[in-house]
């Protein structure tokens, strides 16, 4: 079963085999060194999918610092087309794909924010229970 801390270390990994940029795991408002990435899962959503099966849905933000707070334009589009590519279309998750549908981003306040959603079904551990074998009725 995938657990969301799979999925969070599968994205940390992917942008640390590819960008040579820190990723930041303390709470922003503790302060961070940049440029760096904040990775953030979202809207998190659980729900059954029939008896065997549970759906999980949620939405994965990455958090852009680039190295100079004011001066920053082209570095984050350099960036936002290096995350749209690493984050094309699958997301390797332990020994499943998942896909990415689409990547939206947003700069807000000098900062990229780039999230795509994530959703994928999973059989449910189900319990060993002892098979019953006869069933007696009263008439």
């Amino acid at each position: 079963m995938i657990t969301l801390k799979d999925i969070k270390i599968a994205i940390t990994t992917r942008l640390k085999n590819t960008l040579d940029i820190e990723i930041t795991s303390k709470d922003i408002k503790e302060g961070f060194k940049r440029p760096s990435f904040f990775i953030q899962l979202d809207n998190i959503r659980k729900s059954a999918a029939g008896v065997d099966q549970v759906k999980r849905e949620l939405t994965v933000r990455i958090y852009y610092f680039p190295s100079d707070r004011y001066q920053y334009s082209i570095e984050i589009l350099d960036i936002q087309e290096q995350l749209e590519e690493i984050f094309d279309t699958k997301l390797k998750v332990i020994d499943r794909y998942l896909n990415i549908d689409e990547i939206e981003s947003i700069t807000t306040d000098g900062v990229l924010q780039l999230y795509f959603d994530i959703a994928y079904e999973e059989g449910r551990e189900i319990d060993e229970v002892e098979v019953m074998e006869e069933l007696y009725l009263k008439e």
